[in-house]
């Protein structure tokens, strides 16, 4: 192996920038019936064999007038062109894109380039989104444009000729990447990139993979399968950033209640509060458990050590761990209020119970001593 080719901080590598959106725009969409009317440009496209066939999404292809780029985007990279890599649907209300925009430059070039080209691309993922949304509106259930969005982006570089050692191309441009994928224009710490530059992995030897919180980088030509890793951490990331929200909104209502008011309803035996509240409970942790259950296991890697690493450092760096134990906790929470309430709400109705049973006897007592 060549290991001294010259490289310097101002070489400038071949390779793509993946850019990952995913947009929530409703609670359940119907795919069959998309489908079945040709509402849009389904597309057939081959299941990853990593992902088991329940989680299976809707593919389609971008209309001639979504792709029309906008000659700034095609102007910021030199020598690149953006295309939309990957458009799908997904049945729990969920479109995900994945723009790949090609590039031939330094890192810290490339850098400056990504701040500009990620928002130009989020502007048109949402306008992407909202032709499809405005398509498929009859097939989505409780549809709203658009209720959570989330981003994430790998940069994928061409393995250098002359073969240099991925360890020693990694040392010489360890910044440069720590500070690419955190876009960040300040230097960072010694903290931070050891802290960055850890998650590391790689599948043969010649290649690896840095991934971080929000970007991902790949010293790989073959990163096609991965690709689908990267979209499908953004979705379960969103998902749980939604669920998260719901939660919290529960919890502000009775937060904002300094006296809780019970309606006259809810003293009616078989109709009150209690069965309103216990089927609010149980539709969220239906909702919740249905959705993060299915992601969580959609991905099947038996025996697939690498990819096994791959999205073990994805979850652990988007904290999806951590998003499903505060959405626990806070469920308890809920809980344990809704359980208070309705502690409440027996001890009114035992009460009441109590005095309608004293007013028969006095009544009745009332009419003996009568007759």
């Amino acid at each position: 192996m060549n290991k001294d080719v010259p490289i310097s901080n101002s070489s400038k590598f071949k390779g793509n920038a993946l850019l990952f959106y995913v947009l929530d725009i409703g609670d359940e969409i119907d795919l069959e019936k998309i489908h079945k009317k040709g509402l849009i440009n389904v597309k057939t496209t081959p299941l990853s064999p990593y992902f088991k066939n329940y989680h299976r999404p809707l593919s389609f292809s971008l209309s001639a007038n979504q792709k029309n780029y906008d000659q700034e985007l095609q102007e910021n990279v030199e020598g690149g062109q953006a295309t939309c890599l990957m458009s799908k649907i997904h049945n729990f209300g969920v479109i995900s894109f994945c723009y790949k925009v090609s590039f031939y430059d330094s890192l810290e070039g490339l850098k400056l380039k990504l701040i500009e080209i990620s928002n130009l691309l989020s502007q048109k993922s949402k306008k992407d989104a909202k032709l499809v949304y405005e398509k498929i509106l009859p097939t989505i259930k409780k549809p709203r444009f658009y209720n959570l969005d989330n981003f994430y982006f790998a940069v994928q570089v061409d393995p250098l000729s002359g073969e240099v050692d991925p360890h020693k191309f990694k040392e010489s441009f360890g910044r440069e990447i720590a500070s690419l994928l955190r876009l960040e224009t300040e230097s960072l710490s010694s903290y931070q990139l050891k802290e960055i530059l850890s998650a590391t992995t790689g599948y043969s030897g010649e290649d690896f993979m840095i991934i971080d919180t929000e970007a991902s980088f790949i010293y790989d030509d073959e990163y096609y399968e991965v690709l689908e890793f990267f979209e499908f951490a953004n979705i379960q990331l969103l998902e749980l950033r939604y669920f998260d929200r719901i939660l919290d909104e529960k919890l502000n209502y009775f937060y904002m209640q300094k006296h809780y008011k019970i309606p006259l309803s809810a003293y009616i035996p078989f109709l009150g509060e209690k069965f309103l509240h216990v089927f609010i409970l149980s539709q969220i942790k239906v909702d919740i458990s249905v959705i993060t259950e299915r992601l969580e296991y959609s991905i099947k890697m038996a025996g697939d050590t690498y990819f096994t690493e791959v999205y073990s450092i994805l979850s652990d760096q988007l904290s999806l761990k951590d998003w499903r134990d505060s959405i626990n906790k806070k469920l308890e929470i809920i809980n344990d209020i809704y359980t208070v309430y309705q502690d409440r709400l027996d001890i009114i109705r035992d009460e009441i119970l109590t005095t309608v049973i004293i007013i028969l006897i006095i009544i009745e007592a009332a009419i003996a001593f009568w007759k």
